[in-house]
């Protein structure tokens, strides 16, 4: 086992009251009618550097921490504690922050999930700098339906302002962020060359002449994080599902926290690959069976290849090839509309198709 680092990064949520406006949260929030008390985080402190562990960087997730009641205290507690602050808060609570109450050397991670909200929260962000508060970093989760369009308005906006930029891969299946930025023309990826937040892999690329961070999931061996929420309970991560009250860590050795992304504790869930087989034994793959699916749905085919990300011919062609191995019609075009729908046959293999989705629906399909 490799021993962990004797200096700490801590993660802190103070409550669970979160206004929900988050395309995505990159947590599984606590209780939203608990807040930790400051005699709690006090004792945490007590209980750790009493074993020899002193803490770099401290994270005050959001939810927006400045919705404590007793912040001015809570602040302090963890200021004499820590080297390092950083205030992470959703881009549309920062009219809310209270700036008396922090110091000219705290960082500010602002969460936006979308252009438009970030473009209507600009002089927000320009009042903060007025203030001297110049350490302020824009994260940008990227989840499947942010396009190349919005990811390039992003860079160009923290370019032109000079704004720190880190986009952080969102918990969807098979998408690669790395792999998804480094089709887009004029940018550069770098190598990995720190963690973020603690666990997270950090690597530098380039948009133009313009530095901005690549964060994605990762392993540490050596992680150094300990988190701390609203329920007075300790982990190795926001994430985790090993948690313990803080009076037993008094007698817990940190090592022994699970890490959820460690693959010897990664739990499995069964994947259903779906097709459908024809009397006469023709095989009706799922890329076809999705793509009846959503000509039910009334798209058009060029809508559904827009959204499978391939080209409108080849959706075409697999339509005509498979009515052509089953010698039955499957769509048709509306003579009055000129829309394309399902034929009965059509209808007969997407009820079967959507029948078995609701059958495996607890499953990865």
């Amino acid at each position: 086992m490799v021993e962990r680092s004797r200096e700490l990064t801590l993660l802190l949520h103070l409550h669970g009251m979160c206004p929900g406006h988050c395309k995505i949260c990159p947590w599984h929030l606590p209780s939203p009618q608990k807040h930790i008390d400051p005699e709690t985080i006090s004792h945490f402190f007590e209980i750790l550097r009493g074993r020899g562990y002193s803490f770099n960087d401290a994270f005050m997730l959001c939810p927006n921490p400045f919705n404590h009641p007793a912040l001015d205290r809570v602040y302090r507690i963890v200021r004499d504690n820590c080297k390092n602050i950083n205030i992470l808060i959703p881009v549309n609570e920062i009219l809310s922050l209270k700036l008396g109450v922090l110091s000219k050397y705290d960082r500010f991670l602002l969460l936006v999930d979308s252009f438009p909200k970030l473009y209507s929260r600009r002089h927000g962000i320009l009042a903060l700098e007025s203030h001297g508060f110049d350490r302020i970093e824009l994260i940008f989760p990227i989840i499947p339906k942010v396009n190349e369009l919005e990811i390039r308005e992003v860079l160009e906006f923290c370019r032109v302002r000079g704004l720190h930029l880190g986009f952080v891969q969102g918990a969807s299946e098979g998408l690669s962020l790395p792999s998804l930025i480094s089709k887009m023309k004029d940018v550069y990826i770098g190598e990995e060359h720190g963690f973020f937040v603690g666990c997270l892999s950090e690597r530098t690329a380039f948009y133009k002449d313009f530095p901005f961070q690549i964060i994605t999931p990762s392993y540490r061996e050596s992680c150094n994080t300990i988190y701390l929420n609203n329920l007075r309970m300790v982990g190795r991560c926001p994430l985790s599902r090993d948690y313990h009250l803080v009076e037993e860590f008094e007698v817990l050795d940190l090592n022994d926290l699970e890490c959820p992304n460690n693959p010897r504790e990664l739990s499995f869930t069964p994947k259903v690959k779906l097709s459908l087989i024809s009397p006469t034994g023709v095989e009706i793959d799922e890329m076809e069976l999705r793509i009846l699916d959503m000509v039910a749905r009334s798209q058009s085919l060029r809508h559904i290849a827009e959204s499978l990300k391939v080209s409108h011919t080849s959706i075409r062609k697999r339509i005509m090839n498979l009515q052509e191995k089953l010698s039955a019609k499957l769509i048709e075009r509306n003579s009055h509309t000129g829309k394309i729908g399902l034929t009965k046959m059509g209808w007969k293999i997407v009820d079967e198709y959507r029948r078995l989705r609701r059958k495996y629906k607890g499953l990865s399909l």
